[in-house]
C-alpha cells in the first residue's frame, strides 16, 4: 500500500477524534468520512493511527443513543473507503481492538460489543455490494483468521472471539435478507464465508473456543434448514 499520507497529516486528526467535546469529535468523524472516500490508499501505519483515534472517539461516547449513532457511523466507514483498501481498513480495526481490549472496563464492554457487531454487519454489506466477489470474501475471511479468530494466537481476546461467534451469522443473514428484499440474487459460497468459524471449530488450541464455534455452526445449520423449508413452502403455495 502507498505511504503517501504522512504522520503529520494523520496525527492531529486523531487528536480531534479523541477530543473531550462531542461537537469536535462529530466534526472529526464527518471530516474523516470525506477524507477516506477521496484519499489514495492509506498505509497500514496510517490505518492503525486512524483506528486508534476512532477507538478513543468511541470511548468518549457516554450515552446510549450517542453510542448507537456513532457505532453506525464507524461501522459504515468501510462503505466509504476505496474498495481496494477496505480489507486493510478492517484489518486495522480488528488489530486495534484486540490490542486495546484488555484496557476496557466492564462498563464499556457492552458498547464496544455493539461496535463490533456493526462492523461485522457493514463488512458483510461491503461484500454484498461487490456481489460477494470470491476474491474479496477470501481476503476478508483470511483477515479474520490472521486476526481476531487466529486459532493459535493466545494474545487475541477470547471474549472477542466469542462475540464474533454470537453475531457472525446473525449479521450475515440480515445482509442476505436485505438483498432478497431488494430482489437481488445472493451469489455467495457458504463454504467460503463459513471458513473462519470452521477453522476455529477444528484448529483452535482452546477447547472452549472449539466448542463454541461448533455450537455456532450447528445453530447456523438449523437457520439455513428452516429458511430452505420456508422457501420450499412458499414455492408450493405459489404453484397452488
Amino acid at each position: 500500500m502507498s505511504d503517501t499520507i504522512t504522520a503529520e497529516t494523520t496525527l492531529p486528526f486523531g487528536k480531534q477524534l479523541a477530543a473531550n467535546e462531542k461537537k469536535t469529535r462529530d466534526k472529526a468523524v464527518s471530516a474523516l468520512r470525506r477524507y477516506i472516500s477521496s484519499s489514495p490508499e492509506l498505509s497500514r501505519v496510517d490505518l492503525l493511527k486512524l483506528w486508534k483515534g476512532l477507538f478513543y472517539c468511541y470511548w468518549m461516547s457516554d450515552k446510549p443513543l450517542v453510542q448507537q449513532d456513532l457505532s453506525e457511523k464507524l461501522g459504515s466507514l468501510v462503505l466509504d473507503i476505496p474498495a481496494d483498501n477496505a480489507i486493510p481498513f478492517l484489518e486495522a480495526f480488528w488489530e486495534t481492538h484486540c490490542s486495546e481490549w484488555h484496557g476496557l472496563d466492564r462498563i464499556r464492554l457492552d458498547k464496544y460489543y455493539m461496535l463490533l457487531r456493526r462492523v461485522i454487519f457493514y463488512s458483510f454489506l461491503f461484500l454484498a455490494n461487490h456481489d460477494w466477489n470470491e476474491e474479496n470474501v477470501e481476503e476478508y475471511t483470511t483477515m479474520l483468521l490472521n486476526g481476531p479468530l487466529h486459532p493459535t494466537d493466545r494474545k487475541k481476546p477470547d471474549s472477542i472471539r466469542y462475540h464474533i461467534f454470537d453475531v457472525y451469522f446473525e449479521e450475515l443473514d440480515k445482509v442476505m435478507e436485505l438483498q432478497r428484499e431488494q430482489g437481488e440474487e445472493v451469489h455467495l459460497s457458504m463454504e467460503s464465508i463459513e471458513r473462519p468459524i470452521q477453522v476455529a471449530a477444528t484448529e483452535s488450541i482452546n477447547k472452549v473456543v472449539r466448542t463454541k464455534a461448533k455450537a455456532t455452526l450447528a445453530a447456523w445449520e438449523e437457520v439455513k434448514k428452516a429458511e430452505e423449508e420456508s422457501g420450499d413452502q412458499d414455492m408450493d403455495e405459489d404453484e397452488e
